[in-house]
Order: C-alpha cells, then structure tokens, then sequence
C-alpha cells in the first residue's frame, strides 16, 4: 500500500516544494489591477496632481514640505511637492533584490524605484510607498492613506494599505486626524 501511495505523494509534493524555491522571474507586477496602491481611496490635494498622476492617495506636511503622494494606475507610483515631482515605474521588470529601508518595519521588498528631490526621497515597492524626509521634523501631519513618525531627525511616512501602514510603521505617531 505504501509503495502504491509513495508515486502519488510525491507527484503532489513535487510541484508545491519547487513552487516555493524556484524565484521569480516575471516582472512584479504586469497587472495594474493586481497592485494593491491602485484599490486604495483618493484624497483631495489643493493645487492640482502632475500631469503623469491619476490619483492622490495622501498628503504629508512636515515644516516646509506640503507633499502629495499619487499613482497612476497603469503603474507609476509618484511623489509630488511644490514646482518638483518624483515617480517609478512600478511594471518594470529589473527589480532588485528584497531590502527594507532604514527606519522601517515590516516585509522586505523588491524596490522597484527609489527618487528624490532635496531632502525628500520615495521609495517605491509592490504594496506600498516609503517616504522620508531628511532633517525635517516640525508639525507633522498625514491625510489620506499614511501614516509617520519621527525618525534620526527627520520623517519617516508609508502609503498604502492598512495592513501595510501598520507593518511598516507599527509605531506610527502621526496618523490621519491625529
């Protein structure tokens, strides 16, 4: 009997065990309805969006800074602030190797774009966006889909999921409304 069985387990087993070693080759994400940043909630910005974004998904303040993180859902993931714009192609298929930036928690991530401007940096991965600014910590505050806190003198703020906010900045300070 076991030997009947033993072909059988392992034709199952096979095909599961190699699922889970063999990498991924495809690019992250060619489907922009599979890219979670495309199912969240848009919020209002003053000034208007730049001409490559379709959706704002949340504002962050912090001293001079008033910025404006966006997507377009065919796959850009984007950053804006007063007179400059950021953005990564998020189906681009030469991501890197899973990281996690300085500062935050949670998974860690092929990053598929990182951009900045001054001391703003944007750091785009498949489920969210990791913002810090450099050397800025003065009346933080989020709307929208983010959450921040203070980190080495600067701010450190996540768009995304709920799920995603909370495993990336499980200690967020700086909340919606708070």
């Amino acid at each position: 009997m076991i030997r009947r069985l033993a072909p059988v387990v392992a034709f199952v087993l096979l095909p599961v065990l190699g699922a889970c070693a063999a990498p991924a080759k495809e690019p992250m994400l060619k489907d922009p309805a599979r890219w979670p940043l495309a199912g969240l909630k848009g919020v209002s910005v003053q000034g208007g969006l730049p001409e490559e974004a379709e959706l704002a998904l949340a504002r962050i303040k912090v001293g001079p800074h008033d910025l404006t993180a966006w997507i377009n859902p065919s796959g850009l993931c984007g950053l804006s602030g007063e007179g400059w714009s950021v953005n990564a192609d998020l189906t681009r298929s030469d991501a890197a190797e899973p990281t996690r930036e300085d500062g935050f928690a949670g998974p860690a991530e092929p990053e598929v774009g990182g951009a900045h401007e001054s001391k703003v940096s944007l750091f785009c991965t498949p489920t969210r966006m990791l913002i810090r600014v450099e050397g800025e910590t003065s009346k933080p505050s989020v709307s929208g889909n983010a959450v921040a806190q203070v980190y080495k003198g600067g701010l450190n703020a996540v768009v995304g999921t709920p799920e995603a906010r909370r495993e990336s900045l499980p200690g967020a300070t700086v909340t919606p409304g708070g």
